[in-house]
């Protein structure tokens, strides 16, 4: 009775041994490979075996997989890898531990160099009745009794959380290294390189992110028709016509797929600007034969999530954002930049409706108001005008203190650009008459809005120097209606006789004949525009 009560007290030390030392391993064991390397190596010691090995069902192929081994006896070097996985994975599925025999698990061939008095035991890791595992024991010493199985039941209960917490270490630290990779790219990004140039600078370190043999960028020809290699890191590797060939037909597989493809040693993964497949990004391994896993899968999808709407727009695109970034209506803008091969900034001449509109009475407003109150009122004005203007697609061209120009037919095309152009001077006039009401009570008195529209062909394009460029007009039509803007009274929206004879359909216009313009030989009428309709 005494005896059996001691061998209890006895068995519930090393319970509370064993537990507690697994304990400090969780504790103090950060990284996932450390922590798991701790749980065998306390087993090891804990049963004073020769042999522990730890393995893991791969989460994403199901596959059993060696993890990690500790080794007390050089003999077991050479046969403790040779055990087939299939035997293990039979082994445990009973979810007990098992004693086997060597036979059990050692194919035939090599039992023979055994030592005789080995004894192995299986013991199965789940997490509620999910499989995680096995741990795979061996020992010469002496065989596993009753105490040494109840006690692999203890460690189960505290391994399984373990192999967890590993799992949640790991996520973590691919989480952190996917933020540092979409970080890392978000840099290049801004560096502002040459295209080529940030191209070979993102393909290298595509390589290096997942390690690979090489990095590669496909993108298709001006025309659409073909994937073609733009950057790689080994162009010696391409001379391998095969080799060659398989980057391609993986390429066009996942393009056509829109989706990221893996074949093991082989990934790629499209990308898409705006909706639009311009190309691929992937690596290989053609000697190594490492295959790529799901957290390379990730990290090519966090690499190629930063490079479809930023460094692949070329560079046309990106000074088209910088130059009209301001002047379009963002919807407008992106139509625009989905249009491959644009090249609007180089000019072109094109029928263009140009509209002024001139604040009258601000020099007076600048002479008596505190320049804040000033500064606030005209934000207020200019932001309005802005606001109609770029509601009816129009293109703001410029300030000129109080006055604003924009531009109607161009970047975009718009059949209408006339009609559109005296819709927006009609809806200025209305804006202006709101704004005045609401800034009387502050003491803002102007004398009035006058808006002139001249329609004529022009010279569009980005002009400038170096230092600052606009998207603006040059040509007789835009200095006429510069003009026709200084003529126009209070609340008047003037017209050009090219801009009335494409509207005369939809309008209400009174004439105001026999004008003169500096550089206008004849006279000529114009139109005040009272409806449309």
């Amino acid at each position: 009775m005494e005896g059996g009560i001691m061998r209890r007290l006895e068995l519930l030390e090393q319970e509370l041994a064993l537990i507690s030392e697994l304990d400090r391993v969780r504790d103090t064991r950060e990284h996932p490979d450390e922590l798991l390397s701790g749980i065998v190596q306390v087993i090891c010691n804990q049963f004073h075996l020769e042999l522990c090995q730890l393995y893991l069902l791969n989460r994403e192929t199901g596959s059993l997989e060696l993890k990690i081994t500790a080794e007390h006896s050089r003999h077991w070097q050479k046969f403790g890898l040779e055990i087939p996985l299939e035997r293990i994975g039979a082994a445990m599925r009973t979810q007990q531990p098992k004693i086997l025999a060597p036979r059990d698990l050692f194919p035939e061939e090599a039992l023979a160099g055994l030592p005789p008095e080995m004894r192995l035991g299986i013991l199965p890791i789940f997490m509620g009745e999910t499989p995680l595992g096995a741990l795979l024991l061996a020992r010469v010493a002496q065989p596993f009794n009753e105490d040494d199985v109840h006690l692999l039941e203890v460690a189960e209960m505290q391994i399984d959380s373990a192999v967890m917490q590993a799992y949640r270490q790991l996520q973590l630290i691919q989480r952190n290294k996917e933020l540092e990779t979409i970080y890392r790219f978000d840099r290049i990004r801004d560096r502002n390189l040459p295209f080529d140039e940030m191209l070979d600078i993102v393909v290298h370190e595509l390589r290096q992110v997942i390690n690979a043999e090489m990095g590669f960028v496909m993108l298709y020809n001006p025309k659409g028709e073909q994937l073609e290699m733009r950057a790689c890191t080994d162009a010696s590797l391409l001379q391998d016509s095969q080799f060659y060939q398989d980057i391609v037909e993986l390429a066009n597989r996942s393009v056509q797929q829109t989706e990221l493809l893996c074949t093991g040693v082989a990934i790629s993964a499209p990308l898409i600007l705006q909706g639009r497949v311009i190309g691929v990004f992937g690596a290989m391994n053609l000697h190594s034969g490492r295959r790529f896993t799901r957290e390379d899968r990730r990290l090519l999808h966090a690499i190629v999530s930063q490079m479809d709407t930023a460094i692949l727009e070329s560079l046309e695109y990106r000074r088209l954002r910088q130059v009209l970034g301001r002047s379009l209506d963002a919807h407008v803008l992106e139509q625009l930049l989905a249009k491959p091969d644009v090249g609007i900034l180089q000019g072109e001449r094109s029928v263009i409706s140009v509209l002024y509109a001139d604040l009258r009475g601000s020099t007076h407003l600048a002479e008596h108001l505190a320049p804040e109150i000033l500064v606030e009122f005209m934000n207020d004005y200019l932001g309005q005008m802005t606001d109609v203007v770029l509601a009816h697609q129009g293109t703001l061209d410029k300030f000129v203190g109080d006055e604003v120009m924009a531009l109607f037919n161009a970047p975009m095309a718009q059949a209408d650009h006339a009609l559109r152009s005296v819709i927006v001077g009609l809806e200025m006039q209305k804006r202006h008459q709101q704004l005045v009401e609401q800034w009387a009570a502050r003491g803002i008195q102007t004398t009035g809005l006058g808006i002139g529209i001249a329609t004529g062909e022009l010279i569009v394009g980005e002009i400038g120097c170096a230092k600052r460029t606009d998207y603006t007009v040059m040509g007789r039509a835009a200095n006429l209606g510069a003009r026709i803007c200084s003529l126009a009274k209070s609340g008047q929206v003037l017209v050009a006789p090219t801009t009335y004879e494409m509207i005369k359909d939809r309008v209400q216009a009174i004439p105001i004949p026999d004008q003169r313009f500096k550089g206008i030989d004849e006279p000529i009428t114009v139109y005040h525009i009272t409806e449309v309709h």
